[in-house]
């Protein structure tokens, strides 16, 4: 077997734990960037036994969850690592290097990956994180019980911090060492990059600055949340009169850092209420800090991260009882492990699914209906009614009726199919109300005939007005998508023919409402067309849902398990259809390991996120079919926006970052254009073209083209221009 060979068999078998070893150390900042952690690990090494003890109790943490075979993303993730860590690394600075040091340090590393589990089940029930909790705990029996150990003597290396580093980096590295000291760094500066270095247990200089460097390269958003954290905290300490030297004061500040970066970046959407919460927060965190020094010091206790850990888990949990969301704090609802990418694809999602629910709430009829009255109406829709539609058919001159409109059979939508807006339940039905003569209310029956029916915990449609028997359904009976529930009629409160729709959270004839919106919906309304993933039709929309094509459907429709295979200049790729830990859909690339998220519904495919290299053939088909219809109608167009991070260089956005959670000037739109006529799959093959626009400051910086081709069996192949980068891949079929 060749040298080579050998090489990757070994990082194939041992990748994982390379991989979860430096994002152990990462994720004490709440990174997962295997660079900031190689950086981090260096750091420890500043004092030569920390670094190894360091090293060692990470190492056994992850050999241990690795043999208990917990979930291998995590371990991958370094969350049962960095505990670990900071136990390995304050046991260093503490203790004496011996045997006993070594035993109790090999201990901690099982013992942080049990607690770590531990609190991960218990506070994963009220989607809590567990921080350095398990370091806390464990760090704290220790330093309890090593009265007991009279063969653990106390270190103190930390009082010759020149012989520690001549030992690891000799006579230049003291003179680097000298030189930073020398720098006239002003005093508050100074505490910050000591309160960096003070997380891992280090009281230099040198230490502050790489952590304070790797967390700058890492995320501008964190880098400017540390200063932020750090200096509220600063003045307020000023304020308040307390006396404090830089390097007791760094052991303390380092949790007005971390609270910063986890509150206002990380386990909450970066944002100007997130930054304004830091500065409100903060001076609160200030004084558990203080009490509980008080508290800890008569126990001989370090208070270290504790603070940090209790004031974000007591915001965290108490941001969950929260009504409504109207400062525009919004917690994670997929960790990316960066404050900036959490932000773009926050953004992103927002804008493209900004009212999407779980439960995709679709037209109640076929055809193309107009909105007469919607929301916060002039008529009717008012107070708990508010969240409603009437929908009726108008021909081309606008009438929604025939001859003179004097009976309901002249009104283009009685005695229309009125269909089930998604699966679910029937919960209710009236129907045996007599339909108005026109221009006559029914005001004892203000409803009229009426289904309700239940789609889910606390969501229910109701469909009201309908004609008298035609409700073929009874409660209790399942109904299924675009299944018939009864017809368009002119009962109860409803002078002319028309079709009431709403949502509400309970299931009775009379329920208020709900704002919840309609899914897949192609809406023409002030001389503009576009369909749209979810919407809140406006009044006088003509309002529509597109039949999904079988073979657009049959093409776009990835179903777990399946592969697909194409040919491309440099030969043949291979991507699988796969579902993750949280049942997350994604095709994944044999070669490249690059993965693309995907969702699909009834009507369409939505390309949601990217992880992986840039140049590989999976980038350009995630780029080409960010956002595909399964339904046709001639020259329809799809317009959508991509999460700028993975549109633009890393160095493109390097200042946006620093401004985004205010401002965004880069954009990145896309573009897909149906052909004007389509005579059928049986006929041709269907071409699709579309553009990626970059823009900054709204001026055009980049346009790249593609081509989607399908046919009756499905994608043909599909290219991709950028400049002078060509791609052209054809789908390779049994």
């Amino acid at each position: 077997m060749s040298s080579a060979l050998t090489v990757r068999l070994s990082y194939k078998a041992w990748g994982w734990f390379w991989e979860s070893l430096t994002k152990s150390y990462a994720q004490v900042f709440f990174s997962d960037n295997k660079g900031f952690g190689v950086a981090l690990l260096l750091l420890t090494f500043i004092d030569l036994y920390v670094g190894i003890y360091g090293l060692l109790a990470v190492c056994t943490a992850l050999l241990t969850a690795n043999g208990l075979g917990f979930y291998e993303s995590n371990i991958r993730k370094g969350f049962y690592g960095f505990n670990a860590l900071l136990i390995g690394v304050g046991l260093g600075i503490y203790f004496e290097p011996g045997l006993l040091l070594l035993i109790l340090v090999f201990l901690s590393g099982v013992l942080a990956v049990l607690f770590s589990v531990t609190l991960e089940g218990f506070l994963g029930k009220y989607g809590l994180p567990f921080l350095s909790i398990p370091f806390i705990l464990i760090f704290w029996m220790i330093r309890l019980t090593s009265g007991h150990f009279e063969a653990l003597g106390l270190s103190e290396r930390g009082v010759y911090v020149l012989n520690d580093l001549y030992t690891l980096g000799g006579g230049s590295l003291i003179q680097l060492y000298e030189w930073v000291n020398q720098l006239g760094i002003p005093p508050s500066l100074k505490s910050y990059f000591l309160s960096l270095g003070a997380i891992f247990f280090q009281q230099t200089l040198i230490a502050g600055i790489i952590a304070a460097v790797g967390l700058l390269i890492y995320s501008r958003i964190a880098f400017t949340l540390s200063f932020l954290g750090f200096y509220v905290a600063y003045f307020f300490y000023l304020l308040l009169g307390v006396s404090f030297s830089e390097v007791t004061f760094s052991y303390v500040a380092f949790n007005y850092i971390l609270v910063a970066i986890a509150l206002g970046g990380y386990f909450i959407i970066p944002n100007r209420s997130s930054y304004l919460m830091v500065l409100l927060i903060i001076p609160l965190v200030v004084l558990i800090s203080i009490s509980l020094q008080e508290v800890f010091s008569l126990f001989n206790l370090p208070v270290h991260s504790f603070p940090f850990n209790v004031s974000t888990l007591i915001v965290l949990y108490a941001l969950k009882f929260r009504v409504d969301n109207r400062i525009r704090l919004s917690t994670i609802f997929w960790q990316q492990n960066s404050p900036e990418r959490n932000l773009y694809s926050f953004s992103n999602f927002m804008k493209r699914f900004g009212k999407n629910s779980p439960v995709p709430i679709y037209l109640p009829f076929f055809g193309e209906w107009t909105v007469t009255q919607g929301h916060n109406g002039e008529y009717t829709h008012k107070d708990d009614w508010k969240y409603a539609w009437d929908f009726e058919i108008k021909d081309e001159e606008g009438s929604t009726f025939r001859k003179e409109g004097d009976f309901a059979e002249d009104y283009y939508c009685f005695n229309k199919n009125v269909l089930a807006p998604a699966k679910g339940v029937v919960e209710e039905v009236v129907n045996e109300v007599e339909d108005n003569v026109i221009g006559h209310r029914n005001l004892e029956n203000n409803w009229g005939n009426t289904i309700v029916i239940k789609h889910g915990e606390f969501l229910y449609s109701k469909l009201s007005h309908l004609k008298k028997g035609s409700i073929p359904l009874k409660p209790g009976d399942a109904v299924e998508k675009g299944q018939v529930v009864g017809k368009c009629g002119n009962s109860g409160n409803s002078p002319y023919p028309h079709l009431h729709f709403q949502m509400q959270a309970t299931p009775y004839v009379g329920s208020a409402t709900i704002d919840y919106p309609i899914s897949d919906i192609w809406i023409r309304h002030e001389g503009k067309e576009k369909l749209m993933a979810v919407s809140i039709p406006p009044k006088n929309a003509l309002v529509s849902s597109l039949v999904p094509q079988a073979e657009l459907k049959k093409a776009f429709s990835f179903v777990v398990g399946d592969k697909l295979d194409f040919e491309t200049q440099e030969g043949k790729v291979s991507w699988e259809v796969k579902r993750d830990y949280y049942l997350n859909k994604y095709l994944e690339c044999e070669k490249s390991g690059a993965k693309a998220y995907f969702k699909v519904d009834d009507l369409m495919l939505h390309f949601t996120h990217f992880e992986g290299s840039r140049k590989s053939l999976l980038y350009h088909f995630f780029l080409s079919a960010f956002k595909v219809s399964f339904g046709f109608t001639p020259n329809l167009k799809i317009q959508d926006s991509f999460p700028i991070h993975l549109i633009f260089h890393p160095k493109r956005i390097f200042i946006q970052d620093f401004l985004a959670p205010i401002y965004s000037y880069l954009r990145a739109d896309y573009e897909l254009n149906y052909p004007k006529s389509f005579r059928g799959f049986s006929a041709k093959p269907l071409i699709m073209n579309g553009e990626v626009k970059k823009r900054r400051l709204g001026k055009l910086l980049e346009v790249s083209k593609f081509q989607l081709v399908i046919d009756q069996g499905g994608l043909v192949s599909f290219s991709f221009e950028r400049g002078t980068q060509k791609i052209n891949a054809s789908c390779i079929r049994d």
